[in-house]
């Protein structure tokens, strides 16, 4: 009789635990479909609606004008978040939570800023950034994640920010590649550096990196950064 009270209070204790397994992948459902439901929400954001958001982070919210110019210096979109086709971690989504917390009500607005490549884009490589929009064209970042936004993109995108700039950088590398070349090789004599073959050879050189610049650019980019940064289309 004893034996068998030991078997029913052990089985209680099993079927309890078995209870709570039940309830705790019940809750793992449930948080998974809401997960769920805010990756849809930022992939099916299309328009821009205002949060009320009572900031208490000013260092997190940015006016368009500093996004445009971070999204030039990087060569990065800054779009709607239905047009985003890149992975949305769980860090991401952890914050669109706590800002639904604070906010109080569901946001169906979300902007990121990430590469081209990372977009639906009409006609069709850096961390990608979630904004949402706030009043006076002010922008609140909710999350970033990845590990690739480095000082070399900077640095690599600098000759296509701006006509300006890529006629700057043909002139450059025409001047390097003119200072490199033996005076030999144009014809001059020993010691006799700046000559009139080496002006000329400059000026060709010009031209030259101008076509290859040309046919790059048609082919590759097709438009500068201060175009492209909220542009939908590829070129």
């Amino acid at each position: 009789m004893a034996a068998k009270t030991e078997r029913e209070r052990l089985e209680k204790v099993l079927l309890g635990q078995a209870e709570l397994v039940q309830q705790v992948h019940a809750w793992l459902e449930e948080e998974q479909k809401r997960d769920d439901i805010l990756r849809a929400t930022l992939r099916s954001s299309r328009k821009q609606v205002t949060v009320d958001l009572p900031v208490n982070d000013p260092e997190r919210v940015f006016t368009r004008d500093a996004i445009r110019a971070l999204c030039i210096k990087y060569r990065l979109r800054f779009l709607e978040g239905g047009l985003f086709k890149g992975a949305i971690p769980g860090s991401a989504v952890l914050a669109m939570r706590d800002l639904e917390q604070r906010v109080g009500a569901p946001v169906t607005s979300y902007m990121v800023m990430a590469p081209s490549a990372q977009f639906r884009l009409c006609d069709s490589e850096v961390d990608p950034l979630l904004f949402v929009p706030l009043s006076d064209e002010r922008y609140y970042l909710v999350a970033r994640w990845g590990s690739d936004l480095a000082p070399w993109r900077a640095v690599s995108y600098w000759p296509v920010r701006s006509p300006v700039h890529l006629a700057a950088t043909i002139l450059l590398a025409a001047l390097l590649c003119t200072a490199l070349v033996p005076a030999s090789w144009l014809g001059g004599g020993e010691g006799a550096y700046f000559t009139g073959q080496r002006i000329l050879f400059l000026f060709w050189s010009v031209m030259a990196f101008s076509g290859f610049t040309t046919f790059g650019w048609f082919a590759f980019f097709g438009q500068f950064s201060q175009q492209a940064w909220n542009s939908r289309y590829f070129n």
